[in-house]
């Protein structure tokens, strides 16, 4: 199967399944022990699943498939609509965490793809605009440390594409679990 013919089946995920248990497993062992308390488990669980496997597929094949982000989104919907967030407040943080990855696809010629675009702003609806903006910028910074050391190493040529999902991934499972903690620190920081 050519990646260019990839679709999101059963095949993939089974072609992939070694490297999703092995890293989704301790992940689902962190959840739970980072969610023994705020009583966000299930939540937790869901979007560390959708953003493992977003990761996995985005590094190995360099693509997000719509059939991951779009659930995301209505998972991301369903479990704010207990109250936790309000539509408008969904809506501008689908609106932080897609637009600066849309801007950039504009801007770059394709140079960010669709799928980033469409996983950031399922990020953002998990996260709200402040979850989303720190998301990005989690995301940059570790992305950013990563082409570094891959072009100072050799390892990749100043040209040469690099996937950038997983650090989106990375971005929005962070915010999602220390994002209020960071938040706080941040502004104990800068206000003294």
């Amino acid at each position: 199967m050519m990646d260019e013919e990839l679709k999101l089946t059963g095949q993939l995920f089974r072609r992939h399944r070694r490297v999703l248990l092995a890293g989704g497993v301790p992940l689902f062992f962190l959840c739970v022990f980072l969610c023994r308390e705020n009583g966000r488990l299930l939540e937790g669980l869901v979007l560390t699943a959708f953003l493992w496997t977003a990761a996995v597929f985005d590094y190995y094949h360099g693509l997000i498939f719509d059939r991951l982000t779009f659930p995301m989104a209505l998972f991301a919907v369903c479990f704010h609509f207990h109250g936790i967030m309000n539509v408008p407040d969904l809506l501008l943080g689908a609106f932080a965490g897609g637009a600066p990855f849309l801007a950039l696809a504009i801007l770059t010629n394709g140079g960010m793809g669709g799928g980033d675009v469409k996983l950031a702003a399922a990020g953002g609806l998990w996260l709200g605009w402040q979850g989303a903006l720190l998301a990005l910028v989690i995301a940059s910074w570790f992305g950013g440390l990563a082409a570094i050391f891959l072009l100072v190493s050799g390892r990749r040529k100043r040209k040469e594409a690099m996937v950038f999902g997983p650090f989106i991934a990375f971005g929005i499972w962070t915010a999602f679990f220390f994002g209020c903690r960071l938040l706080a620190d941040y502004e104990t920081f800068c206000l003294g």
